[in-house]
């Protein structure tokens, strides 16, 4: 009879439920930044699985090109505006936000400026996985 309760009490406020989960994936995503500034790529790849598609302004990276150039890019520094998000359905969370980020890669600075992030995360297999990354340049002159 318990067990009916609890249930029933989560249904009663699927909101709270979906809001609680962005905020676990939030966490992850903030996770992803710190694996990647730190090269840590067991962490990275634990939470960004092999058939994950990143889209840069440098073209499209899939996760086993991103792992194994890794080394070739520093992060020197990043900063995440107000992340949001939502659940299109109960097994995927859409976030989004403003960054801005410092580094270089194979030698070359990152292009200069925010981006808009987009990642979708995935439950698989009884965690969540992000599988799509995309920036979009944020323009100086707001167009």
């Amino acid at each position: 009879m318990k067990e009916k309760k609890s249930e029933s009490k989560n249904n009663r406020n699927p909101a709270h439920s979906a809001r609680r989960i962005i905020n676990e994936v939030i966490r992850l995503e903030q996770r992803v930044w710190k694996a990647a500034q730190s090269k840590n790529a067991r962490a990275f790849e634990e939470l960004v699985p092999a058939d994950a598609v990143m889209i840069f302004q440098s073209g499209i990276v899939l996760q086993p090109e991103y792992l194994a150039t890794m080394n070739q890019r520093t992060i020197s520094r990043y900063e995440l505006g107000p992340v949001s998000g939502f659940m299109p359905n109960p097994t995927t969370v859409i976030l989004y936000y403003k960054a801005l980020r410092l580094g270089e890669q194979a030698g070359r600075s990152f292009p200069t400026g925010a981006v808009v992030e987009s990642t979708t995360w995935i439950k698989r297999g009884g965690r969540w996985v992000a599988i799509l990354n995309q920036e979009t340049p944020i323009c100086a002159d707001g167009s």
